[in-house]
């Protein structure tokens, strides 16, 4: 499927790894020119290797994307090696774990601005060009708490990320209104159980808080969800290219789910 985004630059937050890199991926095969921007050069220079190898076009470099000014200095770079961004994948550090009582206000204070402030910026930085040319897209990479407030179990709880990733969808629904009119495009994909190594290491914690073995484990999550398995990164990744694709231009303000239908199941 022709997706129309051929030389379309997309700059991919978090693009080194897990579903950042996956979207990464999908989006370069494509045809667009990938700019990706992580924490630790050794993964997105990988990341970069492999669009490259594969014919595509795409450069890399470190930069901590919580520091506001940072995103401002990352898109005039992208600007000066690839051209203006015509899409932009925010893909945010997962909140801390913890239960309310647990947690202090500098703790929400941090969250709300790595996944509102920060995405405010990142709009701020990229909508004058797409308002230019009367096309751009936008998607965030969210959870599915996002939906509907999951509770806290096995010890862990998500007290951040309740509050604060449902007041990041509310800002792009917002912002989706008043950008309509120039032909962009926000949305956000609420993400499930994905088979990611940052995953991995979550589950493992929790499988051994149980006393489980991580397969043990795994496999029980898998029997809760409606598909009976965890989902893969290109799953999440196909989603986010088609909100990223000129097929997708009647989609905005939309937040997806891509869980294999546990949230719908929730009670």
């Amino acid at each position: 499927m022709d997706l129309g985004i051929k030389d379309k630059v997309a700059f991919v937050m978090g693009g080194s790894q897990g579903i950042g890199r996956a979207v990464a991926n999908e989006l370069a095969e494509a045809g667009c020119k990938i700019a990706i921007v992580a924490r630790t050069q050794g993964p997105i220079d990988d990341a970069v290797a492999m669009i490259r190898a594969a014919g595509g076009t795409a450069i890399g470099f470190s930069s901590d994307l919580s520091v506001l000014d940072n995103i401002d200095k990352a898109i005039a770079r992208v600007k000066q090696e690839l051209g203006a961004p015509d899409i932009a994948v925010f893909n945010p550090p997962t909140p801390d774990h913890g239960a309310f009582f647990e947690l202090t206000e500098e703790d929400f204070a941090y969250s709300f601005h790595t996944l509102v402030l920060c995405f405010s910026r990142l709009v701020r930085q990229v909508v004058p060009h797409m308002r230019e040319q009367h096309w751009g897209r936008i998607v965030t990479i969210g959870a599915a708490c996002s939906k509907q407030p999951m509770r806290g179990q096995l010890n862990f709880a998500y007290a951040l990320a309740n509050t604060t990733r449902l007041s990041a969808v509310s800002l792009c629904k917002t912002i989706s209104a008043e950008v309509a009119p120039w032909g962009i495009t926000v949305n956000t994909i609420a993400t499930g159980a994905i088979d990611t190594d940052m995953a991995h290491r979550f589950f493992s914690d929790r499988a051994r808080d149980v006393g489980m073995s991580e397969e043990a484990f795994m496999a029980a999550m898998g029997n809760q969800i409606p598909v009976g398995r965890v989902g893969k990164p290109e799953e999440m990744a196909a989603l986010c290219a088609f909100l990223c694709s000129a097929r997708a231009g009647y989609t905005t303000g939309e937040l997806i789910l891509c869980d294999g239908g546990i949230t719908n199941c929730a009670i």
